[in-house]
């Protein structure tokens, strides 16, 4: 594509708080872009924006963390959700299990791929960053040095999570 070319009526409207906003494109590409830059600070707390902040791991049980679960699963892609409940499921298989510290991402992978969620051990990675991000799933190196991934959330709120998931 010409570096010239311009969509006629086309425009993007967007906001950006970091602090090294200003460094994310280089010079070439903002005067293609031909970006207008505001500062716009209102120097208000964050309180919408913060409000579900490390809910998951502040409060590990009961409404709120089934709340902000069920908030987090509307915004995901229907494979993200099985892969989801796939992990919720097997933390609930091994609820009695006292040595269970986690599904491994090569048992997660595998069965993945057997029901067609992912395509590649990238594809499931750059899931899991969601599922980190939104603090759905913490991750754990075992002492032969593979990774595991298990829920922090209380094993009630999961299987209220996981009924109220399957009558929907």
């Amino acid at each position: 594509m010409n570096s010239s070319t311009q969509i006629r009526g086309f425009h993007v409207i967007a906001s950006i708080d970091h602090i090294n906003a200003s460094l994310i494109w280089d010079q070439g590409k903002c005067s293609r872009f031909n970006w207008l830059w505001f500062d716009v600070t209102t120097y208000l707390p964050y309180t919408d924006e913060t409000s579900y902040e490390n809910s998951l791991l502040v409060q590990q049980s009961g409404s709120l963390a089934l709340s902000s679960m069920t908030h987090v699963m509307k915004s995901l892609t229907p494979n993200a959700k099985n892969i989801f409940i796939l992990l919720t499921k097997h933390q609930l298989e091994n609820k009695d299990n006292s040595t269970y510290i986690g599904m491994s991402i090569q048992d997660l992978y595998q069965r993945c791929r057997e029901g067609f969620l992912v395509n590649s051990d990238l594809t499931l990675r750059a899931q899991l960053v969601e599922f980190k991000d939104h603090k759905l799933i913490k991750s754990k190196k075992s002492y032969d040095g593979i990774e595991h991934l298990m829920i922090p959330i209380d094993n009630a709120t999961l299987t209220e999570f996981l009924e109220q998931h399957e009558t929907s």
